[in-house]
């Protein structure tokens, strides 16, 4: 099967637009709604890989984006880690090279490649020279067809995994969040670490790997994204040749949704470390997945309220009150969820504080609507960034890959400015009241227990876990 589509315009013209559009400019101006994606080709191989091929004839560059439906969420309870460790080992030996050679062979090519683990998938990528696309592809097939898994680059890679875990343990804002997300998503698979704990990663092992790869590892679901200099017969040519004989049978991937649950009364969790002088504050509740119709009303309503650096919790927590340095909201999208929450820190002295003041800018913009300046400010912020995320090669072949993977279609990045425009204050209120929790919600507190449960009277049902229980 091939698709090819044909859009008229480049990005570049509407970067500049972007650029020179002044800030009280109103984003209504129909030149400046909407960006397009340069033209480019679908294909479907025979073994149910999609292609993706995008010519651009900037820089003489290509960028290789291969993500594969197999994340953390796919790790065995008890084996979390796993996805994460067969991901890092596909370049420490493959098709008969070992990692040295992989290395050397990649840098004397002037490239980069890299493989990483995320909740919903794994992905390959790496940048090259347009003449090298040809090599580039042939050891993208070795690693991800024929990898190797030596014994003792596993070993050497499962310490070096298990030294991070602890690096994140002594990262106190790091740690917060990890249990933060872990506790609110419950049994749910995305509570897996993508990294993994100290003990599941004990526990795995070599052919644990093995069998993830094999099981996991398929074309059916898999997507291709090439953009660069390249010719798109060529590349299609090139990457039958070396990803055509790619085997494997679809793979079920029958999450269950993480639902919008809430915490009646809310729900307090206490991590308990008394060595700590300054608190982590984390504040949230499972919130919508990345396909949700309601993407562009929470991009401004969670901008509005946490997005930057002129959105209300800096103004109150940072610049009026001088309780912290930083306080943000932020959503986490998925396949099958995702969660809201806001970070911050204080001093252990002003923790309620904090608390509260948090709590009441979420109660604020669930209640009163975003008066019309502060909404079309945001708005303009939100739609004038967004050209810069079509910049680069890279950026393309994310968007190709995304857009594929997540079911979107070309029209989310087509129409994106327009629809982020359109947002009205009655839509913000809307999502603010259906995802942005007061009273039910979940509090995760990094902090001395002993030295602030004063402050924590009628916050809500608490639960208190010494830091050194958690791993």
């Amino acid at each position: 099967m091939i698709k090819t589509y044909l859009l008229p315009a480049a990005v570049a013209m509407f970067v500049a637009a972007a650029c020179a559009m002044p800030h009280g400019t109103s984003a209504g101006a129909a030149e400046l709604k909407n960006v397009t994606l340069p033209p480019f080709e679908e294909h479907t191989l025979d073994n149910g890989l999609r292609v993706f091929i995008m010519e651009t004839r900037e820089v003489p560059l290509v960028t290789v984006r291969l993500l594969v439906p197999a994340g953390s969420a796919q790790d065995a309870p008890g084996k979390e880690g796993v996805a994460n460790l067969t991901a890092r080992m596909l370049l420490k030996g493959a098709g008969g090279r070992t990692a040295e050679e992989i290395a050397e062979y990649i840098e004397g090519m002037g490239g980069r490649l890299e493989a990483e683990a995320d909740r919903d998938y794994t992905l390959l990528t790496g940048d090259f020279m347009s003449r090298d696309l040809g090599s580039a592809l042939e050891i993208v097939g070795d690693v991800i067809l024929r990898p190797e898994f030596p014994e003792g680059e596993y070993e050497r890679e499962k310490s070096i995994v298990s030294a991070e875990i602890r690096g994140i343990r002594e990262n106190p804002y790091y740690f917060a969040t990890e249990r933060f997300v872990e506790a609110l998503a419950g049994d749910h698979p995305y509570a897996h670490p993508v990294a993994g704990s100290e003990s599941s990663i004990g526990a795995v092992n070599r052919d644990d790997l093995v069998s993830f790869h094999g099981d996991f590892y398929s074309p059916h679901g898999a997507i291709l994204a090439v953009v660069g200099d390249v010719d798109s017969k060529k590349a299609l040519k090139s990457i039958k040749k070396e990803l055509g004989a790619w085997k494997g049978t679809p793979v079920s991937r029958q999450l269950p949704k993480l639902g919008e649950q809430r915490f009646p009364g809310r729900r307090v969790i206490i991590i308990d470390k008394p060595d700590v002088t300054q608190s982590q504050i984390r504040i949230g509740n499972i919130a919508a997945g990345r396909g949700t119709p309601h993407y562009f009303q929470l991009e401004v309503a969670n901008n509005v309220l946490g997005g930057g650096f002129t959105s209300r919790l800096m103004k109150e927590i940072r610049v009026l009150r001088g309780l912290s340095y930083g306080a943000r909201s932020l959503q986490q999208q998925f396949e099958a969820g995702g969660v809201f929450y806001i970070v911050t820190f204080t001093k252990n002295e002003s923790l309620r504080e904090a608390i509260d003041v948090a709590l009441d800018e979420v109660r604020k913009i669930r209640e009163i609507p975003v008066g019309e300046e502060e909404l079309e400010s945001n708005e303009r912020y939100i739609s004038g960034l967004f050209p810069f995320e079509l910049e680069t090669n890279g950026h393309l072949a994310y968007w190709l890959t995304e857009l594929a993977f997540y079911g979107l279609g070309t029209e989310f990045v087509e129409n994106y400015r327009s629809r982020i425009d359109a947002v009205e204050s009655a839509g913000v209120q809307e999502v603010a009241e259906k995802y942005f929790h007061v009273d039910d919600c979940m509090i995760l507190l990094l902090t001395n227990y002993e030295g602030v449960k004063d402050q924590l009277e009628g916050l809500g049902r608490i639960e208190v876990i010494p830091f050194e229980d958690i791993e």
